[in-house]
């Protein structure tokens, strides 16, 4: 820098080398000491505006009523499958939560939540033995542990339902537990699932538990597979461990996390049909993809006895097919649902849906994270699309790639957690190129509560709640069905409409495919 000689103005040296003198830069999440680029500056925005938006959604549907529709699903076991007369009806629970918006036709964002614990392990029962299924032994490597859940496990008696479960017509079975988020939180056969804050009455401490991401069942062996990377120690002392240092602990009972999913443009990377203009800026009438801009993929087309049906909404005794559509060589794994081989096959259902073109994937600063949510706060999201070579396909990342768990949360997700009582981590890197850290917030929150205020007005006087589509009717939609899919994580055949429950405000039960409503 410059330096200044004698009492005048006029009278410099030469620049000066400047000597850090061993200062080194700050670096979080996002910044790594320089001066960011206008995409990190736009990624780090929105993963606070995202994690802040979500907050202030939460805190609304605490004094205003959220259109939330609690319901049980069962999964369907085909006859036959082995296990299944032992341990009937595999039962997930969850809800349906609305956000009003403005920027879809019939007003309604609506987000999947999967609450934790719908599977239990001491509901499960060895058919041979009669013994509830929990940890017997855990073995480790490296890499992964390996459970071994008790019971007499071998080709004539497989892990029950819905650890594996068989496929009609098919010779093969599934495994809809293999990617979920598994965690040791039952001490004793039908107790209460532990938090952070349960204290183990023999020691007055805290118990702690493991979060870790199961990636291989195999049910002839009862042995499961789980990543280290990424796993999560929530201590005796409240303190998130990510790698968790120690594994899930014999004796204990498993149960499921907590999944999210969302219909929306910013999760699901995609912009569906805005048929009827809704208002003078809304021009979004038939989504379709310039043809400078299509990329190939994966899409999907629902129907209804071999015709295609794009409706919103569908009777609850009426079920709908749905096909993914998919290059040579790129099909959809079976127990998502298989898919239909097309050559040219791009990611746009032309006049249903446009796809954006690529994912955002969720990504912390630990490079092996699989993206366990809690432990550490989201970074640069990592971006996938397709690659080629001599002019031939050879990777496609689409809608249909990641895990649930690893596509970037939207603000409805993050709202989604807040409810649950988990406080996600908050992005350590502020927009500080903004006029300032608190006008820049209370701009935001002012800017959610305003569109949350003209969404609901406009569902409830020109929309009309007449025309907002309503779980679970809506669930075999060409906008719900895939979300649906990842929910459950079980093909697509088996989301059907007679297996839902839903329960009303009074807390009441009742099934829409009985024609049963709620009470009044």
């Amino acid at each position: 820098m410059a330096k200044k000689i004698g009492n005048n103005f006029g009278n410099f040296q030469g620049n000066l080398a400047f000597k850090p003198n061993g200062i080194k830069p700050i670096t979080t999440e996002f910044s790594k000491g320089s001066v960011p680029d206008s995409i990190y500056a736009a990624n780090r925005e929105s993963a606070w505006s995202r994690w802040r938006r979500g907050y202030e959604l939460a805190t609304a549907s605490f004094y205003d009523n959220d259109f939330q529709y609690p319901f049980k699903y069962v999964i369907p076991v085909s006859p036959g499958t082995p296990g299944s007369i032992t341990n009937p009806q595999p039962t997930v629970s969850g809800a349906f939560v609305g956000f009003p918006t403005k920027n879809k036709e019939l007003g309604m964002h609506w987000a999947g939540w999967r609450y934790a614990g719908s599977l239990r392990c001491d509901k499960i029962t060895d058919p041979v033995t009669s013994q509830k299924l929990f940890i017997e032994s855990v073995t480790e490597d490296a890499s992964y542990w390996y459970v071994k859940l008790a019971g007499t496990w071998s080709p004539a008696n497989p892990l029950p339902p819905p650890f594996y479960v068989l496929i009609g017509g098919s010779p093969f079975g599934i495994t809809p537990i293999t990617t979920e988020i598994m965690e040791d939180r039952i001490i004793v056969q039908d107790g209460d699932i532990i938090t952070a804050d349960t204290i183990n009455p023999n020691t007055q401490t805290r118990y702690g538990y493991v979060q870790a991401v199961l990636i291989n069942t195999a049910p002839f062996t009862g042995i499961l597979k789980f990543q280290k990377a990424g796993s999560v120690y929530v201590s005796p002392d409240k303190q998130l461990l990510t790698p968790s240092p120690v594994g899930f602990t014999p004796g204990r009972f498993l149960i499921t996390g907590a999944r999210f999913c969302c219909s929306c443009q910013d999760f699901m990377r995609r912009d569906y049909a805005f048929v009827q203009q809704s208002g003078s800026t809304l021009n979004k009438i038939f989504p379709r993809t310039s043809l400078s801009n299509i990329k190939p993929g994966r899409y999907e087309k629902t129907t209804l006895n071999g015709k295609v049906d794009n409706s919103a909404m569908t009777s609850a005794q009426v079920n709908r097919q749905m096909d993914v559509y998919a290059p040579p060589g790129f099909a959809v794994p079976f127990s998502k649902g298989g898919s239909i081989s097309e050559r040219g096959a791009t990611r746009d259902n032309v006049g249903v849906f446009r796809d954006f073109g690529a994912i955002y994937l969720r990504k912390t600063l630990n490079p092996n994270d699989p993206s366990i949510p809690g432990s550490a706060a989201d970074s640069m999201p990592a971006y996938d699309d397709y690659a080629s070579a001599n002019g031939q396909i050879i990777a496609i990342s689409d809608n249909w790639t990641p895990l649930l768990d690893e596509f970037r949360y939207c603000k409805h997700i993050y709202a989604l957690k807040f409810k649950d009582g988990t406080f996600p981590p908050e992005p350590s890197d502020f927009p500080m190129e903004r006029e300032g850290m608190v006008a820049w917030e209370q701009k935001l929150v002012d800017m959610t509560e305003r569109e949350q205020q003209e969404a609901k007005a406009f569902l409830m006087t020109r929309g009309s709640l007449s025309r907002m589509d309503v779980p679970p009717y809506n669930c075999q939609s060409p906008m719900m069905m895939s979300m649906m899919q990842k929910l459950f994580n079980v093909p697509s055949d088996l989301v059907l409409m007679e297996n839902f429950t839903i329960i009303d405000k009074e807390g009441n039960e009742y099934v829409p495919y009985l024609n049963e409503t709620p009470s009044t």
